[in-house]
């Protein structure tokens, strides 16, 4: 009986010997600004500009590390973006976009106050199109449709520990949103008498690209 008896002591021993994780901050809030470069031609027909606005989100320790000092988190987040254009010369153009995501992100303590972390996420995208002639004629239209990113990320806190902990993050990814099918429907005053016209014809708009993000961290 000793021999199968002395495997479990020593592996009970062990685990009551293990270093417990140390309990820190399991929750955190970030705020700050986006940017995204459009690079496909359907985007490029509208704007010159890259997309700009705000991320803010929320994250959760799951209390899961694969090798020690790391931690994955899941993450629930928004972006917002805009970006102002020309198009033809002469119409003015604006898209706006509204991202919803969530996924997860695996983080590696470098130091006692610097983090390093990766993240993955999947959710939906609300992209809206806007055209003007400055001429009393506008037309819009707007969709949603599935969009993932991906990114790395460097955390630098001024303080880490508990009850309260805050910092900056800059991160650096790729969005990827499949093109969005757009047909924006004209609008014009009450009282203008408008020839029969076909809409505009967009087509499918493309608004992934790579992206960049600095924000503000607060761990509670």
């Amino acid at each position: 009986m000793r021999a199968p008896i002395a495997p479990i002591a020593l592996l009970l021993m062990t685990a009551a010997a293990a270093p417990a994780r140390a309990e820190g901050n399991r929750h955190e809030l970030w705020i700050g600004g986006s940017a995204r470069a459009l690079r496909s031609p359907s985007a490029n027909a509208l704007t010159d500009s890259n997309l700009g606005g705000t991320s803010l989100g929320y994250a959760h320790d799951l209390g899961i590390g694969l090798v020690p000092g790391s931690a994955i988190w899941l993450e629930a987040g928004l972006v917002t973006g805009a970006a102002d254009g020309t198009m033809f010369q002469q119409l003015a153009t604006e898209i706006a976009t509204l991202d919803l995501t969530a996924g997860l992100r695996a983080r590696y303590a470098l130091h006692r106050l610097i983090t390093a972390s990766a993240r993955i996420d999947l959710g939906a995208q609300r992209i809206r199109l806007d055209i003007d002639d400055h001429a009393g004629t506008s037309a819009s239209d707007h969709s949603w449709g599935p969009i993932a990113s991906a990114g790395a990320a460097l955390d630098v806190f001024a303080k880490a520990s508990a009850p309260f902990g805050f910092g900056v993050r800059i991160e650096v990814g790729y969005v990827l949103a499949p093109g969005v099918a757009l047909d924006p429907h004209r609008r014009v005053p009450d009282d203008m008498i408008l020839l029969p016209m076909q809409d505009f014809n967009i087509g499918k708009l493309d608004v992934g690209g790579p992206s960049f993000a600095a924000s503000f961290v607060g761990q509670f």
